[in-house]
């Protein structure tokens, strides 16, 4: 009544599977040749050969783009030419996006022909495919990475104006640029789709212009979870650093939660609102200092530092030197940080 799992298949019975009939057969053992594929103490060499040939010629679109994406996963290089001939060809938009997925991560950047498919893929009828090629650019050709994603804030789909806004938000925050596009953010405040608006919200706080301001405290305030962990995490640690008073009942909400328990992304929120002054949230970082635990004292540690929590540095102080009441370079950082 209770059977086992049947074992993974060996490599030659996986090899051998790919000609069944049925389709579910032959996803099943793309899927055990993606394990062979990735284990380099096993001659991943003859996986990645069967791989390549259920790309090109299995005749089901959810094959192909399985061995399309194991492909990636196995970091299979040497099945570059075959990845390009299915972005090319292939009939299939999932299949092409995959493999598109593959190129940008197998690619090098100097590869004049994946450049150009991939530049081409931008301007596809499906979204999906767009989508992957303008990750695809970022990691290729960095030069374009920054116009191209400007040209997709006003892409039809909205993920796309997402995407594009994360590739333009990280481009700007990691390199200098002489005139950030203020204008085009500015711009996707208006965007009808929340998301889009909060991450242009983002981008522009961080690029030092407030003009989205209401929009990150909206974004806290409302009960509508907001759809992306990074964003969260992103809006949680400005409202503290901007002191956005506004936005403590969803600091609160996450903070503490329903009976004192706290939404993902609580520790953050306690230290946005201690940043504000909440007393609540401060005696939570001291209490937490002189937790019998030492993780969670390393992290009190940092949350003190962050919060700039001056009657906590000298209980922090206490700890310099001892290796078994907190990290020592998370000591030393924090006493840093008090020192600026």
């Amino acid at each position: 009544m209770f059977g086992l799992a049947p074992l993974p298949r060996t490599l030659d019975a996986a090899v051998r599977d790919l000609s069944d009939r049925k389709p579910e057969v032959r996803l099943s053992a793309v899927r055990d040749l993606a394990r062979w594929a990735g284990d380099a103490a096993q001659a991943p060499g003859a996986a990645i050969a069967a791989l390549e040939r259920a790309l090109v010629e299995d005749g089901q679109a959810s094959v192909r783009a399985e061995a399309a994406l194991a492909l990636a996963d196995a970091a299979a290089a040497s099945a570059v030419p075959s990845l390009l001939r299915a972005a090319e060809q292939d009939p299939s938009a999932r299949v092409r996006q995959l493999a598109v997925l593959a190129l940008g991560e197998l690619g090098e950047q100097d590869d004049e022909r994946i450049g150009a498919l991939v530049a081409e893929a931008l301007d596809d009828a499906a979204p999906e495919l767009r989508f992957q090629a303008l990750i695809a650019l970022h990691r290729l050709a960095p030069a374009l990475a920054l116009p191209k994603a400007l040209q997709k804030l006003s892409d039809s789909d909205r993920q796309i104006r997402y995407i594009a806004l994360r590739i333009v938000d990280e481009i700007l925050t990691d390199s200098a640029v002489a005139a950030p596009p203020i204008a085009e953010l500015r711009a996707r405040l208006e965007d009808t789709a929340p998301e889009v608006r909060l991450a242009a919200a983002i981008a522009l706080t961080q690029l030092g212009d407030h003009s989205g301001v209401d929009q990150l405290v909206a974004a806290l305030n409302e009960r509508r979870p907001i759809a992306h962990d990074d964003d969260e995490q992103a809006v949680v640690e400005l409202a503290g650093e901007l002191g956005l008073v506004a936005a403590r009942p969803g600091l609160e909400r996450r903070a503490w939660g329903w009976f004192g328990r706290a939404r993902p992304g609580g520790w953050q929120a306690r230290v946005a609102l201690a940043r504000l002054g909440d007393e609540r949230a401060q005696a939570r970082i001291v209490r937490d200092l002189g937790s019998k635990d030492r993780d969670t004292r390393t992290a009190a540690i940092v949350a003190a530092a962050r919060a700039r929590l001056q009657r906590a540095q000298p209980l922090i102080a206490a700890m310099r030197g001892d290796e078994l009441a907190a990290d020592p370079e998370t000591v030393a950082e924090a006493l840093a940080a008090f020192e600026r």
